[in-house]
């Protein structure tokens, strides 16, 4: 979700506060997010900065991000510029999407001037600029060179020009008669598309969800007079609370219960969730998204080198399932050589071809067996068997490398399933290091291990039931789980022959209510989890080991039965909520 101006308006009025602080730290999570720390009044506040194109945004915030070893030549930039500076200003013009933050610091002569710090939230165009005193721009988190806009360019040195304006009124200036005139000229169109066509900061969306609380109408033709003056009324009086600061921000939930939008206001119909501050909305409805593009971008290289070796071993399945196909060629080799033999009185030597009669079926049938002339009829039978046996032998190999690869193909597709369930950098970090000690990725040549992150935990929910229920994220997770902490009673859970997790309740003989949960867990945490009666085998623990040599995550079990679950979103849902 792209913040739009209203959210915008109403989180730049609780960053007001940062006016009067002092910049203590610069950071740059993300290749297009900044985090500023600021000391502030006696207390510390996190200023943070995003211009990502899927979730731009500017607010104070309580997350801490995890930041790279070497800080981006951006972030060093506004280190060297802006580090111990004082914000003086924080302003968005006309409701727009662009936030000015003037800051106090010193230039390389030594005196103060002001840089502007230029927070553009405008979706796929978002950017973060530094200007100087003169408007030039200092840098760019986004550069945009010639040839990437026919807009305008965005690059050191240049003079800073603005997007190109929109033909829009500020709504926060406007009086109730101006919305009622853009409502009233606005005949057979749906009343949030002339709103937001009117003013700035208002997408149709949010016009739409901000009128459902003055009017059922959709369309403005449908208003009558005192309906298009009680709206014009509401969006008065709703603006002017949002200059003055009074908002009731809070975070809209779909049908399961799910974050899935923020608003400055409450919503007259659908389930919502209050809270305190507008931060602390954006900071719940981002908690998640954030963090699963962080996972997805950081994650792409290794997503490639799975997607590559997954389709180099598809290609050798194939190759393999061909000459595993080819037995009925690889018999009729022997065949020949049978049938040679015992027709050699009849052939005569330095023939092309024999015309045998064939005794296996019934009736005989005439075969042609071609032949080399230069042998003779038992040197060319001999030769058939030879062919037979080569065949043979790369038969049964093809199929035992067939196996193999399948091995390889179960487990390439189960740590692509496990890179989808990273939720942090230390996972990320492990199933990277597993990759390369499997030798899918090369390790760097200077030795580096990078980052020491702790090790990861596994998710730990409550059955219905009051027991523990824990399910592996990675395969180091997975054995760990399974081989030292579960006891030698504890139920164990897998998907049957389906990458997932591995599941351990903590109860030897659980009620059926929380092996249900557990299947449930267990089929969700899947590659099964969008179908229907997927099977899960479980067991106790002790009939669960890993074989010699076999790779991380992969066991054997014995004496297990299997349950059918359907893993219903709301059912687990519920579930996942407990924890």
């Amino acid at each position: 979700m792209a913040m739009d101006g209203l959210n915008l308006a109403a989180s730049v009025a609780e960053c007001r506060r940062i006016v009067g602080g002092r910049i203590d730290k610069i950071q740059q999570p993300e290749k297009d997010e900044l985090a500023v720390n600021l000391r502030c009044g006696g207390e510390n506040l996190r200023l943070l900065i995003s211009a990502s194109p899927e979730h731009c945004r500017m607010q104070l915030t309580n997350v801490k991000k995890e930041n790279p070893i070497d800080a981006p030549a951006f972030c060093m930039l506004l280190r060297k510029r802006l580090a111990g500076g004082r914000i003086v200003y924080v302003e968005q013009p006309n409701l727009d999407r662009i936030v000015n933050i003037g800051i106090e610091a010193q230039n390389d002569l030594g005196d103060t001037v002001t840089f502007v710090l230029c927070a553009e939230i405008m979706g796929k165009y978002s950017n973060i600029i530094l200007i100087n005193e003169q408007g030039i721009v200092v840098d760019a988190i986004k550069r945009i060179g010639i040839g990437m806009s026919n807009v305008r360019t965005v690059l050191p040195g240049q003079k800073y020009e603005m997007p190109p304006a929109q033909d829009k009124a500020d709504p926060t200036k406007a009086s109730a008669e101006d919305f009622e005139t853009v409502i009233a000229g606005a005949e057979g169109i749906r009343i949030d598309k002339a709103l937001s066509n009117a003013f700035f900061g208002l997408s149709p969306k949010m016009a739409a969800k901000l009128c459902e609380n003055a009017t059922d109408k959709r369309s403005c033709s449908e208003l009558s007079p005192e309906e298009r003056g009680g709206l014009a009324e509401y969006l008065h009086g709703f603006y002017c609370g949002l200059a003055k600061g009074s908002i009731t921000p809070c975070v809209t939930l779909n049908d399961i219960g799910e974050p899935e939008g923020v608003l400055p206001f409450v919503p007259k119909e659908g389930e919502y969730r209050p809270a305190s501050t507008m931060s602390e909305a954006l900071d719940c409805f981002y908690a998640e998204t954030d963090n699963l593009q962080r996972m997805h971008r950081h994650g792409a290289n290794i997503r490639k080198i799975l997607q590559n070796n997954i389709e180099r071993c598809n290609k050798k399945i194939a190759l393999y399932d061909d000459a595993i196909a080819s037995e009925g060629d690889i018999e009729k080799l022997k065949l020949f050589g049978e049938l040679l033999i015992a027709n050699a009185y009849r052939i005569i030597s330095g023939s092309s071809e024999a015309v045998v009669q064939n005794y296996y079926t019934d009736p005989p049938e005439n075969v042609r067996i071609p032949l080399d002339a230069r042998y003779s009829i038992n040197d060319n039978a001999q030769k058939y068997y030879k062919k037979y046996q080569k065949a043979k032998a790369a038969r049964d190999m093809a199929a035992q490398q067939r196996e193999k690869a399948l091995e390889e193909l179960n487990y390439l597709e189960g740590q692509l399933y496990n890179l989808d369930k990273c939720t942090g950098d230390s996972e990320l970090k492990e199933l990277s290091d597993e990759l390369m000690n499997e030798g899918y990725i090369k390790r760097p040549k200077d030795g580096r291990k990078g980052q020491k992150l702790p090790p990861s935990k596994p998710m730990c929910f409550v059955s219905s039931d009051g027991i523990e229920i824990y399910v592996g994220k990675n395969n180091r997770q997975n054995d760990a789980l399974t081989l030292k902490f579960a006891g030698p009673k504890d139920t164990w859970l897998h998907t049957k022959d389906i990458p997932g997790s591995h599941v351990i309740i903590r109860a030897e003989n659980p009620p059926r209510s929380t092996l249900y949960q557990g299947a449930l867990l267990a089929a969700y945490y899947s590659r099964g989890r969008g179908s229907e009666n997927v099977p899960v085998d479980y067991t106790e623990r002790r009939f669960v080991r890993k074989p010699s040599g076999a790779k991380p995550g992969m066991v054997i079990y014995t004496t297990n039965k299997t349950a059918y679950v359907t893993p219903d979103p709301i059912e687990v849902k519920a579930i996942i909520q407990k924890q």
